[in-house]
């Protein structure tokens, strides 16, 4: 630092003026950050030992030409699977298109089976029916059919049910005859007592019991009972 002169008078305002002249007679080590001074007097960092110059900082210039390039990643990168969901959404849904899940159960019902009942052509009274049978106090019930009542030789008539199912099975045939009792009983139903053929209990094949015949309506029962009542008094 050079000494200060006689004459001018070192105050609190001129301090760092006069520090500044004193600095710039050595060039300014810290000025503009331009280099050092090296031992052959070059500066901008000159070398160490070979005497070659380093080229300039010029990365440290200042921070004039720093740059801070932008990433190359976007939403779209398919390394990047959260940008990729933002930008087209989420995955297509399989099942939306109509494909089908061979996991899943169908729940559409099973085809009902198609009965082709078994016409009689010259029967006088057809309704379908359920039909009972007594036994040990109570009735049981024997299954769903069509009962027929049908004129056979000398003139007869026929009393025939038959299941609701392809092969028409037969649940009961019997001829009627004067004695044989039959009785409306309850809203739609009619009751006989004769001996069942084909035979319900096999033990006791020629023991009469009661049989119930029950048809869908109060009028269908009272047809039938008249019908059976008219033709036992014909006989």
């Amino acid at each position: 630092m050079a000494k200060r002169t006689a004459d001018k008078e070192l105050t609190d305002r001129n301090w760092d003026q006069e520090e500044e002249s004193e600095e710039s007679e050595g060039g300014g080590i810290f000025k503009g950050f331009s280099g050092l001074i090296s031992s052959t007097g070059s500066t901008g960092f000159g070398g160490f030992g070979n005497g070659s110059g380093f080229k300039p900082l010029h990365g440290l210039n200042n921070g004039n030409n720093l740059s801070l390039k932008p990433s190359h990643s976007s939403a779209t990168d398919v390394n990047n699977p959260i940008g990729s969901f933002l930008s087209n959404g989420p995955p297509p849904n399989p099942l939306a298109k109509g494909e089908i899940d061979e996991n899943e159960e169908d729940s559409e019902e099973p085809p009902e089976p198609v009965v082709n009942e078994i016409k009689e052509e010259d029967a006088i009274f057809s309704k379908k029916c359920k039909m009972f049978y007594k036994k040990d106090g109570d009735f049981k019930d024997k299954g769903v059919g069509t009962i027929h009542l049908k004129p056979v030789a000398d003139q007869k008539i026929q009393l025939l049910v038959r299941a609701d199912t392809n092969l028409g099975n037969v649940l009961l045939n019997i001829m009627l005859h004067p004695s044989l009792p039959c009785t409306r009983t309850g809203k739609n139903n009619i009751l006989i007592v004769c001996v069942p053929n084909p035979p319900i209990d096999e033990k006791s094949p020629d023991t009469a019991l009661p049989i119930l015949i029950r048809v869908k309506t109060t009028q269908d029962a009272d047809e039938l009972h008249k019908i059976i009542t008219e033709k036992k008094a014909a006989l």
